[in-house]
């Protein structure tokens, strides 16, 4: 019977370490997965601006000889890679692979022909593919990755290439803002495991191939997945690693290549709580046993020797004593006894060292005793004493803050009256104390981390959900339960939940979760739903499969009640008249956006053409815009922004006169029946009223406030020209009026 209570106490014990190691595995993966899902939204936003980009170069040169302002187009090449953030080079190159156009001048007229992400295009050239080129060294030392397009001519034929270098240094800053521990380690590689960009940095090893045969990368991609967990030996680091994957192609762009992406954790970081409570149920049960086991073996001694010798029952009790020691010391318990009468508290040699006292037993007042408890646990501990000495409780048990030398440590103590008077009085108290600090503290981060997660719901207006494909079972967050107007408590199963649905929106939501229970595919929907209490509401409802061993067990996702931005949205759709305006309006300056400046180029250009009137336009640039983000951060350049488009709104005195957002901190105002020397006037004037306005700067070196750079043009619209001619002569002398030092105007001389 003895060894079967023990048994069963230890398979209880493993059971719970087992439990414990799976909710560590569980939270540390939705970490992982959760930076994983923000650094790849991040990572597809920077490819589709890229792709937008590539594909609006390529479209230029449809009808143009590549050659043909190969200065020119260096030049709004140039201005291009200031703009983006996500690249450090652009070029175009002819279909024999020279660049005939680049931001950096050292390679017009290189041979590229034999790069690979050139012969990756001229082996296949598709308008309609975006071609992702494996990393390899760059001229800089660094590692160099290729987004590219083709180019074709007017006929069809393919006539060069397009490609965007991608800036290694930004999307590490991209990563590193997501990273949350210092052993985290993301990658972003080629699918076939060339790496791209390590967080923190790897050195030598971060061009090292993560596709080894064999590897959980290779398995990954092999899977075709969306995201893939993995636990154990990382070949590139020779680590033992937690590794959540996840590809990275988003549709629509044609990319011919995935981006895989991988952030893991040091496996010994991720299960540290878990070892220090494995040791720790480890010596407390070998303790337990040991003590048990010597006790029984004493009585089993009493009852074979009840007639022996008085010494040799001194020799037991001395047995027992150092058994019992031994047991304290593995435990790491320290030992306490207060005699009640003399008030009198001895703490054991063990105890003292853990509380800093020395190597040697203790004896102090209990009132000296008692001022170095954490005066917010003194009278709690005061409490549970008298408590259990007028008999109230059947120990004294109580959890409390001491202080050792310059810090304070947590104990849990527990103790019992072994001795009483003739009257019952108590005389003495014998207990036991442990350090319980790694526990405590452990404790507070996970009620940080809960209460953090339950407020940003609140805040956000969002709440999670899982479902337990085994048991059936759910669970909701606070916020779920207040979206359904529900007292929090046990989740309503699946056909309850699906009742609130709406006729019309119950149907895709239950085909939804259908089909991700069966094959996996998740689910991104807004539909309505009938509160408990009635109130018709819109809500986006997310939902994903969890797989385990091959299989899916649970699903889950998010709830969010958008009934305020659907509400808004359908009152928008209503507007139509508002809405077809807004959709040519800058959201940030409220200026034309360039939509609108295309259409209205569009327009002016034929009315002047069959008019022979004159049409002029300046193109804006605010100076050193860059280091005033970088100085400021980027809320502060959108406020400068601002303030610039209203001195621009201001400047303008004729209604046909329209100032508009071209891109980034550029502007276009166009001229409509404007000559040159009008539009120089106009110029003009926008410069006089920047300098009025006295924006702050502080990191131009042209002085306190913020500067413009305008370049003029003017020109006489023929049906045989194109608009763009416009814009380019414009952009020329921007690009002038910035060489010459900025702060100023320059009037393009060519005939109109």
């Amino acid at each position: 019977m003895f060894l079967f209570v023990f048994a069963l106490a230890g398979v209880a014990i493993v059971l719970q370490l087992l439990n414990a190691r799976h909710t560590i595995r569980e939270a540390e993966e939705a970490r992982l997965q959760d930076v994983s899902r923000y650094v790849s939204e991040n990572l597809t936003r920077q490819l589709k601006g890229l792709n937008e980009a590539l594909t609006r170069i390529s479209r230029d040169y449809r009808a143009t000889a590549l050659t043909a302002s190969s200065a020119d187009a260096s030049r709004q090449l140039h201005l291009l890679t200031d703009v983006i953030q996500a690249v450090r080079g652009l070029a175009v190159h002819d279909a024999n692979g020279t660049a005939v156009a680049s931001d950096r001048a050292a390679d017009v007229g290189r041979d590229f022909f034999a790069a690979e992400f050139f012969r990756g295009v001229h082996g296949r050239p598709d308008p309609r593919v975006l071609y992702l080129s494996r990393p390899s060294a760059s001229d800089d030392e660094g590692v160099a990755l290729y987004l590219s397009r083709a180019i074709f001519d007017a006929e069809g034929h393919f006539s060069g290439v397009v490609s965007a270098t991608l800036d290694d240094e930004f999307f590490a800053f991209i990563i590193r803002s997501a990273l949350f521990a210092p052993d985290m380690r993301a990658t972003l590689a080629h699918a076939d495991g060339e790496v791209f960009v390590t967080v923190p940095s790897m050195g030598t090893e971060r061009m090292a191939n993560l596709g080894r045969p064999g590897s959980a990368f290779e398995a990954h991609v092999k899977s075709q997945r969306q995201t893939t967990v993995f636990e154990g030996l990382v070949p590139a680091t020779g680590r033992e690693r937690l590794v959540v994957l996840a590809s990275v192609k988003p549709v629509g762009l044609g990319l011919d290549n995935t981006v895989v992406l991988a952030v893991s954790r040091e496996r010994s970081e991720v299960y540290a709580p878990w070892y220090a409570q494995v040791r720790m149920y480890a010596m407390l049960y070998a303790a337990l046993l040991a003590a048990a086991t010597g006790l029984r073996l004493i009585e089993r001694r009493r009852l074979r020797r009840l007639l022996a010798q008085e010494e040799a029952s001194q020799a037991a009790l001395q047995l027992t004593a150092a058994r019992l020691e031994r047991a304290l010391d593995g435990a790491q318990l320290g030992l306490w006894e207060l005699q009640v009468d003399s008030r009198q508290l001895r703490i054991d040699a063990r105890g003292a060292r853990m509380l800093g006292y020395g190597d040697a037993e203790v004896v102090r007042p209990i009132e000296e005793w008692t001022a170095t408890l954490h005066l917010a646990d003194q009278a709690a501990n005061a409490a549970a004493f008298s408590e259990h000495l007028r008999g109230a409780s059947p120990a004294y048990e109580n959890e409390f803050r001491v202080r050792v030398q310059d810090r304070f440590v947590w104990l849990f103590s527990r103790g019992k009256v072994t001795e009483r008077a003739e009257s019952g009085a108590p005389l003495r108290i014998i207990g036991t104390f442990m350090d319980i600090t790694p526990r405590k503290t452990s404790e507070a981060a996970l009620a940080d981390a809960v209460l953090l997660q339950k407020k940003s719901g609140e805040i956000a207006r969002i709440g999670g959900w899982t479902r337990d494909l085994t048991t059936g079972q759910s669970q909701w967050t606070d916020e779920v339960y207040r979206i359904h107007d529900l007292d929090p408590g046990g989740a309503p199963d699946l056909p309850r939940t699906l009742d609130f649905y709406t006729e019309a929106s119950r149907p895709l939501v239950a085909a939804a979760v259908e089909k991700c229970v069966q094959d996996g595919t998740p689910w991104d929907l807004e539909l309505q739903i009938v509160s408990a209490k009635g109130r018709l509401l819109w809500v986006r409802t997310q939902g994903e499969a969890i797989w385990q061993d091959g299989a899916i067990v649970r699903i889950t996702g998010a709830f969010q009640d958008i009934t305020a931005r659907k509400q808004a949205a359908l009152e928008l759709e209503r507007l139509n008249a508002t809405l077809s305006e807004l959709s040519y309006q800058d959201a940030l300056t409220g200026l034309g956006n360039r939509r609108l400046f295309d259409d209205t180029l569009q327009a002016e250009w034929a009315r002047h053409a069959r008019q022979g009137a004159a049409l002029s336009l300046l193109m804006v640039d605010v100076d050193y815009f860059k280091r005033f983000n970088d100085r400021h951060g980027h809320q502060a350049g959108d406020e400068c922004l601002k303030r610039v488009a209203g001195v621009l709104r201001e400047a303008l005195w004729r209604s046909h006169e329209r100032a508009m957002r071209y891109g980034g901190e550029e502007f276009a105002i166009l001229l409509p029946e404007t000559t040159r020397e009008g539009a120089r006037l106009v110029a003009q004037r926008v410069l006089d009223a920047v300098a009025a306005a006295r924006i702050a700067h502080g990191a131009s070196p042209l002085g306190a406030w913020v500067t413009l750079s305008i370049g003029v043009a003017c020109i006489a619209p023929s049906m045989e020209a194109k608009p763009a001619s416009l814009t380019r002569r414009a952009d020329m002398a921007l690009y002038q009026a910035k060489a010459q030092g900025r702060a100023g105007l320059v009037v393009e001389d060519m005939p109109p």
